[in-house]
């Protein structure tokens, strides 16, 4: 059992459970949606972050000080670099998704909704093991879960405490606003906030200025994203740990759809007539008088 100083980072999506709640169908796409965006932001993942767990649909991280004052700063430089890598590999991900899929599902319909909210707090922690597996806790690890229930009104955000902002942001770029939250056996904490929304939107518009080849390579990689092997993989997971009670009948249904219906859709559709229609809406979006 060990004592360190470490940057905490959550990373977590929001607005899609309203969407998986309203039928079978929804569900099984949700969480297919949801791990594809969770896979989009744990890609980024390397030294000197280490993934602690996967809690629903949020990522907790955390860089552990190396123990030199030489290594911790690199670490740091490395951490506020990966925070933008983060965000742009999600917006890339969700940006394709919202615009390539065809399929008019709960969530499908609603994906411009969805939103990555990142937290971020620097303190100390334990480290120790539970049944053999690393664990972090404290004061500092729970701060930084009671951060994710904040009054921030932006949906699409990066949130720095201020600890982690004295660590942090001389190499974080953009502005920040001053914001506080008050929670029970911490009071007042100081927060720093940057609203991304418009980082989203620009990550959409970005997939119109694709070269013929590339554009196609990325409708081709939100194809296979949904073949067969994944959607049925989806479907089991929600099976296993559904977001409401499912009949017999229900499931039998949602696995008939998940292995034939969804990957037979993408095999015509998403081939053939998506980039096309995705074209015709991009040049619309360009001439929005016309």
């Amino acid at each position: 059992m060990d004592q360190k100083k470490l940057i905490i980072i959550l990373a977590d999506i929001s607005g899609y459970t309203q969407f998986m709640l309203e039928n079978q169908t929804a569900a099984v796409h949700g969480q297919l949606i949801i791990n594809g965006l969770i896979e989009s932001i744990l890609k980024q993942v390397d030294i000197p972050l280490t993934l602690q767990e996967i809690e629903g649909d949020a990522v907790f991280l955390y860089a552990a000080h190396p123990g030199t004052d030489a290594g911790w700063k690199t670490a740091v430089e490395q951490v506020s670099r990966k925070l933008g890598k983060f965000f742009d590999s999600f917006v890339a991900e969700l940006g394709v998704m919202a615009e390539a899929t065809p399929c008019e599902c709960a969530v499908c319909a609603n994906l411009e909704k969805l939103a990555l909210k990142m937290i971020v707090h620097s303190g100390e922690a334990v480290f120790h093991e539970i049944a053999g597996r690393p664990q972090v806790s404290g004061s500092d690890v729970i701060l930084a879960h009671r951060l994710l229930k904040n009054s921030v009104t932006a949906n699409f955000y990066l949130l720095l405490t201020d600890a982690a902002y004295d660590t942090l942001g001389a190499h974080l770029p953009g502005s920040f606003s001053s914001h506080c939250e008050t929670y029970d056996g911490f009071g007042t904490v100081n927060v720093r906030v940057r609203d991304l929304t418009q980082d989203l939107l620009a990550a959409r518009d970005a997939l119109y200025t694709l070269d013929e080849g590339e554009f196609r390579a990325a409708i081709e990689s939100f194809a296979q994203a949904h073949s067969a092997r994944l959607v049925v993989a989806a479907a089991l997971q929600q099976l296993r740990h559904p977001v409401r009670p499912f009949s017999w009948l229900q499931k039998a249904r949602m696995l008939f759809e998940s292995a034939i219906v969804v990957p037979l859709a993408t095999l015509i559709y998403y081939r053939r007539a998506i980039p096309r229609q995705m074209r015709a809406r991009g040049r619309r979006r360009q001439r929005p008088n016309d």
